[in-house]
């Protein structure tokens, strides 16, 4: 009971590694990135498109990038927005700006403070990089604030880098040209995870002290190939995974209070074939009854 609690902890979202395996090209590609800024007179801004399906470890792998480049000493300020928090798409200005100065300023205020100083052509003291995460959600008829976002980088001395993240692959086709030119041609595919990916995902999870014998191997496989062939989201393959220790634990459990353990050895229970299906199973029988709850009359 206890393995399986642990293993359950250790396919947490919130346990995710340093170091995200199967992604060391994209990485790499986000890093020079950051790196080139970083290095360039006056810190010639760029900007970077990155898109994939959910679960596919964008956003993940921003992070880890910007927080190994930061633990080796360089110097840089990180600013994360996630467009979908926002209460509308010009608050983004109010964001980062609080987040350079730690002043707070209304979205008007904020963007021409902004505006002003990566248009004073004088050298920053201190680099930035943004990521805007869910950029789908910054799209409005006008589409000022994505052009103000790709635009202020290209100024000289700005010290500015951006790195755009979403859902879409083809965002940049459904942009105004304008901002589509500002976007530039840099852009980052993450694919969805294979099967095998994902089976050294869940395997690496499960590295730790006596965690990998909380599962049938078949198990970790059979999880794999379902969310592989699914959506190759790992998150749900984590989740899935979590779910089929619970279920084993419940069986352990009944099968205690059946008195089917009477000796004094305690059987072993471990995560079958049968958990993983039944925990797919359940999750997607929720995501379904959930969907039907909050759809639309005529939906």
């Amino acid at each position: 009971r206890d393995r399986l609690r642990r293993a359950s902890n250790a396919l947490q979202l919130s346990a995710a590694p340093k170091r995200l395996p199967c992604r060391e090209n994209e990485r790499d590609t986000i890093e020079n990135f950051v790196l080139e800024m970083l290095s360039a007179p006056g810190g010639d801004g760029r900007t970077l498109y990155v898109a994939g399906m959910p679960g596919t470890g964008k956003t993940a792998t921003v992070r880890e990038v910007v927080r190994a480049l930061q633990e080796t000493g360089n110097a840089f300020r990180f600013v994360e927005v996630n467009a979908m928090r926002l209460p509308q798409p010009n608050h983004a200005y109010a964001l980062l700006w609080e987040a350079l100065t730690g002043e707070k300023r209304g979205a008007d205020a904020a963007a021409r403070l902004l505006d002003k100083r990566f248009s004073s052509g004088e050298e920053q003291e201190e680099r930035v990089v943004v990521l805007v995460d869910e950029l789908d959600y910054m799209l409005t008829q006008r589409q000022e604030v994505l052009y103000n976002l790709f635009e202020w980088p290209g100024r000289k001395n700005a010290g500015l880098a951006v790195i755009g993240i979403a859902n879409t692959l083809d965002l940049p086709e459904r942009l105004d040209p304008k901002v589509r030119s500002r976007l530039g041609a840099r852009r980052l595919t993450f694919a969805p995870y294979k099967p095998a990916q994902i089976e050294s995902i869940l395997t690496q999870r499960l590295s730790a002290g006596d965690l990998s014998a909380a599962f049938q191997p078949q198990a970790v496989t059979m999880a794999a190939r379902k969310i592989a062939a699914y959506s190759g989201d790992i998150r749900r393959a984590l989740l899935i995974c979590s779910r089929a220790t619970e279920l084993c634990a419940e069986r352990a459990d009944a099968a205690r209070r059946a008195g089917d353990e009477a000796t004094p050895k305690e059987k072993e229970y471990v995560v079958t074939i049968a958990d993983v299906n039944a925990a797919d199973r359940g999750l997607r029988e929720s995501a379904y009854l959930g969907a039907i709850e909050h759809a639309a009359p005529l939906e």
